[in-house]
């Protein structure tokens, strides 16, 4: 009867430390999935492949992110983008070498084709990248992964195509926040 009773207890205690054992593991696992699920379930569309509907808007000359690949034809003869071109690019806010907190107010970020390797600089390319530098008295507040229009003064950069630095930059840059409908009136 004693062991009996020692048996139901063992086994009483043994489903209650299961069960704080589990709790924690199943919160710890969701708490690193979640933020990754939710990044890419906001996720916008990517841009890297899409051709401007006009090589112009507004007197800028529209990037189309593929046509920044190394070697691509477009850009010699200038046919396309040159240094000092006034230039207007559609694309996702990340962080640079620096790390930024959201809601910060910035001169300088990086811009992406895609807004899903906007967290993971591990992800990216030297010739899928624009580093975006703001006019003097000119600030935006970071907000990763956002959709933005950038227009300045278009200057290439020497560099691996495979490396993690920009070999675009924007000089002179506005910034302002733009909505996925754009990307069907000026892209197809």
């Amino acid at each position: 009867m004693r062991l009996r009773r020692r048996q139901v207890e063992y086994q009483r205690l043994s489903r209650r430390a299961l069960r704080l054992l589990i709790v924690p593991i199943c919160l710890l696992s969701l708490s690193a999935v979640l933020p990754t699920f939710l990044m890419r379930r906001g996720a916008g569309p990517d841009l890297f492949d899409l051709t401007p509907a006009s090589p112009r808007v507004d007197g800028y000359l529209l990037v189309a992110w593929h046509e920044l690949e190394r070697g691509y034809q477009s850009l010699k003869n200038g046919e396309g983008l040159f240094p000092g071109a006034p230039a207007r690019a559609l694309g996702y806010m990340s962080e640079g070498s620096e790390h930024v907190n959201a809601g910060q107010s910035i001169r300088q970020f990086i811009l992406l084709p895609d807004s899903g390797g906007s967290g993971d600089s591990g992800q990216r390319f030297g010739d899928r990248m624009i580093e975006v530098h703001l006019q003097e008295g000119k600030e935006i507040r970071f907000a990763p992964g956002a959709l933005v229009w950038v227009r300045g003064a278009w200057k290439p950069l020497p560099g691996n195509p495979n490396g993690d630095r920009p070999l675009y930059v924007l000089t002179e840059a506005t910034a302002e926040s733009a909505s996925t409908t754009e990307i069907a009136k000026y892209f197809h």
